[in-house]
């Protein structure tokens, strides 16, 4: 498997996507990751093969992931892009140096991925998790607040909001989605769940109207936490 955005394979992979969803028309296509070799397709071969998928009846809109603010620029050059998608949680908020505040002036939809950190912000996940050196969130390059005296810090930053849990009936990980969608420029955060509960409590989430203030204090709560540390480091000062 590996990244293509050639005219070529987009257009096989649109018709398999039509035929598995059993419609005609796919409302917004979004190309999940920048191109990048061996099969590297300049920004305007691949817009201009979408847009021709548009106006063909295939795809209703245009979108973009994980991309730099450069390279977002250079697709809105070669067509109209609806929306972006990226990583930004509460913990990882580099999009807020760039891509929120630029989507937020162009009238973009972003749709943020991770926003609870892999459970982590849920509280759910405790200090006697282990995870296999197979599974993604083993991956402290990934996810270095998952590591665990970083996880510590977290649980015990969560904890500290029992207060707002009770003051708005709801659980830590409505609070963490509702402080999202609360963000400049943030207009929907997409939020995984395995079992028909967690979806409800989600949902839930996206509801939950937070107070300025408390938005204001969370923020001042994720920002006095600092940085997550190396778990290498941590040990052999430990």
């Amino acid at each position: 498997m590996r990244r293509s955005l050639r005219p070529d394979t987009i257009a096989i992979e649109v018709e398999r996507s039509l035929k598995r969803l059993g419609v005609d028309c796919i409302d917004l296509y979004q190309t999940h990751w920048p191109s990048v070799p061996p099969d590297l397709t300049s920004i305007a071969d691949t817009m201009d093969y979408l847009l021709k998928l548009r106006d063909a009846g295939k795809i209703r809109a245009i979108g973009v992931c994980n991309v730099s603010l450069d390279e977002l620029k250079e697709n809105l050059r070669c067509g109209p892009v609806v929306s972006d998608q990226f990583r930004y949680s509460m913990l990882h908020r580099d999009a807020e140096e760039d891509i929120l505040p630029f989507c937020a002036k162009r009238g973009l939809a972003t749709l943020t991925y991770m926003s609870l950190e892999q459970g982590l912000l849920t509280g759910k996940v405790g200090m006697d998790r282990v995870f296999q050196p197979t599974e993604f969130r083993s991956n402290e390059a990934w996810n270095p607040w998952l590591a665990l005296p970083n996880r510590q810090r977290v649980l015990d930053l969560l904890a500290d909001w029992n207060d707002l849990t009770r003051k708005y009936e709801c659980t830590i990980a409505q609070l963490v989605i509702a402080w999202t969608v609360a963000q400049p420029g943030v207009t929907h955060a997409l939020i995984g769940g395995r079992t028909v509960a967690q979806m409800q409590e989600n949902a839930g989430g996206g509801e939950l109207r937070l107070e300025v203030a408390d938005v204001q204090r969370i923020r001042r709560d994720v920002i006095a936490l600092g940085q997550p540390v190396s778990a290498t480091m941590a040990t052999t000062a430990g």
